[in-house]
């Protein structure tokens, strides 16, 4: 160590101080292999191995942990626990599955394998490859499954996609539900393009707007 020391001492600095006052790096590469902690360090967080977290800590002790191997950590109070996670923005998010991302928003999770949640607030994507962009509360659990917007969606089958609206859930494999509220699409390859309450329960049917219809027969 005392070695190092002396070698580190006796290097030219890499830094020069500008007519401001401030530092400035010379035009070369820097290797960090641990990490880079910009603000504050959260002590009771157990940093990863080539992590970035920028950042400041409250009064309560919340501040930025990226914990999995290569995940970076931005914004305030936010986790990124999965290797090669990343949380770039907004406040209490977590990104706990490995290669998961979330962007901004308040409590949102990204739990599944390469899943992500765009902005918004309590939006869960837990399924592998599943997304939710915006909106408040929605959940994509079904793997390659989506939510892009509105407020308490769930797309929870294969390949299931819900775009906006209240409350609709597309639970059938390759079901989507495309605004509306209160409607389901549980079977495969079923559709509900807005409306109230209906519901698609039939493979391959469809239902275009209306309330309380249902659809059960084949492609009916």
């Amino acid at each position: 160590d005392n070695i190092a020391g002396r070698k580190l001492q006796d290097s030219p600095s890499p830094f020069t101080k500008d007519a401001e006052g401030w530092w400035v790096a010379d035009a070369d590469m820097f290797r960090f292999p641990q990490g880079i902690v910009i603000g504050d360090r959260k002590d009771d967080c157990d940093y990863g191995e080539a992590v970035l977290a920028v950042g400041l800590i409250d009064q309560f002790g919340r501040g930025n942990c990226p914990s999995g191997k290569s995940s970076v950590a931005f914004g305030f109070g936010n986790t990124a626990s999965g290797d090669y996670a990343t949380v770039t923005g907004g406040y209490k998010n977590t990104a706990s599955g490995d290669a998961s991302s979330v962007t901004g928003g308040y409590g949102n999770e990204a739990s599944g394998y390469e899943s992500s949640v765009t902005g918004g607030d309590g939006n869960k994507a837990s399924g592998l490859y599943s997304s939710v962009t915006g909106g408040d509360y929605n959940e994509a659990s079904g793997d390659y499954s989506s939510v892009s917007g509105g407020e308490g969606n769930k797309a929870t089958g294969w390949y299931s996609s819900v775009t906006g609206g209240y409350e609709n859930e597309a639970s059938g494999e390759h079901s989507a539900v495309s605004g509306g509220s209160d409607s389901v699409a549980s079977a495969f390859a079923s559709a509900i393009t807005g409306g109230f309450e209906n519901k698609a329960d039939g493979n391959y049917t469809a239902i275009t707007g209306g309330t309380s219809n249902t659809a059960i027969g084949f492609a009916s």
